[in-house]
């Protein structure tokens, strides 16, 4: 599959269900109109989500909590610029942007395709595939769903999410869709293609 081809602009931006990756693209000016701070217990930086993703992370964490798993958000929103400056942020004068394009692309995304720019995707806690055998990683993996949080790129789906494995990284979909999702054992972008994509349908 050849990624960054036939791009389209994302027509839907503030639906829930909204699919951005290597082929849909946000706008440039697009910013999520209902971005409000997390919770500083687990949140101290001041990071953002939109009204409904803050809700159901916090009642999330909060439930995690009493079982003695401690989650925490580490990376929420990101604007179209902002996420050119992580993109952009191993580049070297020494590798041509071709060269770096085909390492960089694996592990971020270019902007415009990222789904923090939702402001519905958070990293939790750690930013290693070693966080998939904690506590933590283990219970987001079996209790995400409930809370309305998908598993975004799974071990496994790499040649169709187009990213390495990133067990940190949780969109929110709503409880009906995420739960939708989870045992459809699909990646976001194979049940939105088979079940969501409505000009497919047509």
């Amino acid at each position: 599959m050849e990624f960054y081809k036939d791009i389209h602009k994302i027509t839907n931006p503030d639906s829930l269900n909204v699919l951005v990756n290597k082929f849909n693209q946000f706008s440039e000016d697009y910013i999520p109109k209902d971005l409000e701070k997390i919770a500083p217990y687990f949140n101290p930086e001041g990071l953002q989500l939109r009204h409904d993703a803050r809700i159901a992370f916090e009642d999330m964490a909060y439930e995690a909590n009493k079982e003695g798993i401690h989650l925490r958000a580490i990376s929420t929103y990101r604007s179209y610029y902002y996420q050119w400056k992580v993109y952009l942020n191993n580049i070297t004068p020494y590798i041509s942007i071709e060269e770096y394009r085909k390492v960089r692309d694996k592990v971020s995304a270019r902007p415009g395709h990222s789904e923090h720019q939702t402001g519905l995707a958070i990293d939790i806690n750690d930013l290693e595939q070693t966080f998939a055998n904690t506590p933590e990683g283990k219970w987001l993996t079996i209790n995400s769903f409930r809370y309305g949080f998908i598993l975004r790129y799974p071990k496994g789906k790499e040649a169709i999410t187009g990213y390495d494995y990133e067990p940190w990284h949780f969109r929110y979909l709503g409880r009906e869709l995420a739960e939708a999702v989870y045992f459809s054992n699909m990646v976001y972008d194979q049940f939105y293609s088979l079940h969501l994509d409505y000009n497919r349908m047509r």
